[in-house]
């Protein structure tokens, strides 16, 4: 026996988006096919939008902002054991509230066994979804090569803290399919320099952070081909010699671009200002650092053995301590906070999320523009509006899917 059975044909996803481009200033109008890009076109002084408003009401357009160092959201945890596909993609919806549409999954100190099953789930989600392959742009591991001591290494399990070991490295990037794209260490751990220099040859960034090393080490990682200072400023002791301290040495190094924490939490805004005009805007970049806790009501909490305390506002310390312990915002916060503390436009401050992060990882120019053909991600978003310490974000697309808005 045959069946006729009709079944009604896909239709694919469809959609139009304006605003103005954050990279030209301009007017334009994005259109949305079967997930991909498939016109994108200026719109005349004279073109009434959609809504018939004025242009120059359209809220911002661009591709969405990269955050290089995402340690969970939701309540789910990169770092955690029985990481699978499904949990990866909450992530991946949750922060796109913010406008982040790709990021840096990043696993911190823990057991060799549990930061290799973390970078296998990670490459496995990719492999089963492609919504998680256009969103996470690869993996950074934060430790364990860090300093053991109190400050420095921040909130990291000082039982898990070690030696750089190239060997296990390579075990991760395998189990990883090639992923890991920085690797976070202290370089006056033994071993160090060497590492830095083996995993610079396989193109992966070495990154200096909690750390206290002298300013020798700091050149000498830097020679070897470390690139970037990870969240400056904080992993650090709250007490150091006025003048000769890493923070300086790093600030002071043109080498290496930085990375820092714009939430208002973890570095005072007249720190932002003075690291901005250190670096400069090409060689700073801003992350959430965000928390598998953020989001969570206030009251104390449980990172693994760690005792930590979620605050009204939403900033996350140890227990009983003014210790940071990760971030409770993301990049919406830290881009409206930097923009206010510096007086710095908001183009040229979602540069320290788009362009930066994109030189700083190699990533090809087509992805901080929209092209035809390639994946639509598209962020919506207004300035922060009075009173308020976030941009307002408006609509968040990911591989064509509306993770926020409309």
């Amino acid at each position: 026996m045959s069946y006729n059975i009709h079944l009604p044909t896909p239709q694919p996803h469809t959609a139009a988006y304006e605003g103005i481009d954050i990279l030209s200033g301009m007017p334009i109008r994005v259109d949305i096919a079967d997930d991909l890009v498939s016109r994108v076109q200026p719109l005349s002084p004279g073109t009434k939008p959609q809504d018939g408003k004025d242009v120059k009401a359209l809220p911002y357009l661009c591709p969405g902002f990269i955050d290089l160092q995402v340690n969970g959201y939701a309540g789910i945890d990169y770092s955690s054991p029985g990481l699978d596909t499904p949990s990866i993609e909450k992530i991946i919806r949750a922060i796109g509230s913010s406008g982040t549409t790709r990021h840096l999954a990043t696993i911190i100190t823990g057991a060799r066994e549990r930061i290799t099953e973390g970078c296998g789930a990670i490459a496995k989600a990719r492999k089963e979804s492609a919504f998680a392959r256009t969103a996470i742009t690869g993996i950074h591991v934060e430790g364990p090569y860090i300093s053991p001591l109190d400050g420095p290494r921040g909130a990291h399990d000082k039982k898990h803290v070690r030696n750089p070991d190239f060997e296990e490295f390579k075990e991760w990037q395998e189990a990883a399919e090639g992923l890991i794209r920085i690797v976070t260490l202290a370089p006056e751990t033994e071993g160090a320099i060497e590492f830095i220099e083996k995993i610079t040859t396989l193109g992966v960034v070495a990154s200096i952070g909690h750390t206290s090393a002298t300013q020798e080490r700091i050149r000498d990682a830097v020679a070897a081909g470390a690139r970037l200072s990870t969240h400056l400023g904080n992993g650090s002791n709250a007490t150091m010699p006025r003048l000769r301290n890493y923070i300086w040495n790093q600030l002071a190094e043109d080498r290496l671009s930085a990375s820092i924490i714009g939430d208002g939490f973890h570095l005072p805004d007249d720190v932002l200002k003075v690291f901005s005009r250190a670096k400069g805007m090409e060689r700073l970049i801003l992350v959430s650092d965000v928390a598998f806790l953020a989001g969570s009501p206030p009251g104390p909490r449980s990172w693994g053995d760690i005792s930590v305390e979620v605050h009204p506002d939403g900033h996350i310390s140890l227990l009983g301590t003014e210790f940071l312990a990760g971030a409770g915002h993301l990049l919406d916060r830290c881009i409206a906070r930097f923009a206010k503390a510096t007086g710095m436009s908001l183009p040229q401050t979602v540069a320290l999320c788009t362009a930066n992060p994109a030189r700083l990882l190699g990533l090809p120019k087509e992805s901080l523009k929209f092209t035809m053909g390639t994946p639509a991600c598209l962020t919506m978003f207004r300035p922060a509006q009075s009173g308020e310490e976030a941009l307002t974000v408006e609509t968040c697309v990911i591989n064509g899917e509306v993770v926020y808005g409309r």
